[in-house]
């Protein structure tokens, strides 16, 4: 201290050096970190780069053509796909606006007669979701009869499957419209796929159109498992199907009443109630005989009831567009 207050000049001028020394020397720190940080990043790309220039799909000419031929193969097989569901899709044959109402009433007359021998139950005023057409209407041109013959051809598919899978009754059926049914004259509404869809069912790239049916049935557990695996069997239906929804519910939500639950009444000539009743007199016989059964004294109060199925179906039918599918997608993609 005595030698600072003695030479105050000279301490100054060591208290600005040493202080310069310090600044100095963050500066020194803080710009090595920074280079050091910069050249680690630098080295890190260097090694990304390096990886890209030797991965399979490094941006050569070799990979691009390589790509290129790879994409073409792809777009091959997309495409003979497309043709291939075209040819397994059921055709449909021509048929103007009297021709359609006129198979729609056969048709209905036909799936009646068949209900009956099934012991299908359908409602009273059936008709396939084409009831509108079973009295005035008509369809309003060729083509549009020809698409909804071939709309009611798959419903009718359909029903023919229901009873086969032995379910008990059919409580409603409905459709979505088709397109051609709620165009206008406007031709560009005439040309959109998602008209007169009802938000349901709308057409996917041009390729498809999605026709939903939607039905409630009455049914057993074993016959909605049946109905549920044939779907996709196109022994069983050949027009291709998703199932869009599928709820379920016990026909009766309560148990039975207490007075409700009845036992079953033994015929005068039941011997399981003849069993019941002893006999008075009976022929003397060296045959041993067990006794037969005595007649049921209790009943099953659930696990009986049937179910009720709300079932959505997405009948899909590809349109010519899809054989050549790949044609359609926008370059870059």
């Amino acid at each position: 201290m005595d030698w600072i207050r003695e030479n105050k000049p000279l301490a100054a001028i060591l208290g600005v050096i040493i202080v310069g020394a310090l600044a100095l020397g963050y500066l020194l720190f803080d710009a090595w970190s920074i280079y050091t940080e910069t050249k680690d990043g630098y080295i890190a790309m260097g090694g990304q780069v390096a990886g890209m220039k030797g991965a399979p799909l490094a941006p050569t000419e070799a990979n691009l053509q390589n790509k290129k031929a790879a994409v073409e193969e792809y777009s091959k097989l997309v495409n003979t796909l497309g043709k291939t569901v075209l040819i397994l899709q059921p055709p449909v044959a021509p048929i103007n606006d009297i021709e359609f109402q006129e198979k729609l009433k056969t048709k209905i007359s036909e799936v009646r007669k068949a209900s009956a021998e099934a012991k299908l139950q359908i409602p009273a005023e059936f008709g396939f979701g084409f009831e509108e057409y079973t009295r005035s209407k008509l369809p309003k041109s060729a083509a549009e009869a020809t698409e909804l013959s071939g709309y009611l051809d798959a419903v009718d598919e359909l029903m023919k499957l229901l009873m086969k899978c032995g379910v008990k009754s059919v409580d409603l059926l409905e459709r979505s419209k088709l397109p051609v049914e709620a165009a206008t004259t406007s031709t560009a509404q005439a040309n959109n796929n998602n008209a007169g869809m009802r938000g349901q069912a709308a057409a996917t790239a041009g390729i498809l159109e999605k026709r939903q049916i939607s039905v409630v049935l009455t049914l057993d557990q074993g016959p909605l498992q049946l109905l549920i695996s044939r779907l996709t069997n196109p022994t069983d239906m050949p027009y291709f199907t998703s199932v869009r929804l599928l709820r379920i519910e016990n026909q009766m939500q309560d148990g039975p009443l207490h007075n409700e639950v009845r036992l079953p009444t033994p015929a005068p000539n039941d011997p399981n109630a003849q069993a019941a009743t002893p006999k008075t007199e009976e022929a003397a016989s060296d045959e041993i005989k067990p006794p037969a059964p005595a007649f049921p004294d209790a009943v099953s109060v659930f696990g009986n009831e049937l179910l009720k199925v709300r079932l959505e179906i997405d009948l899909v039918k590809f349109l010519d567009s899809a054989a050549g599918v790949t044609a359609q997608i926008p370059a870059g993609r």
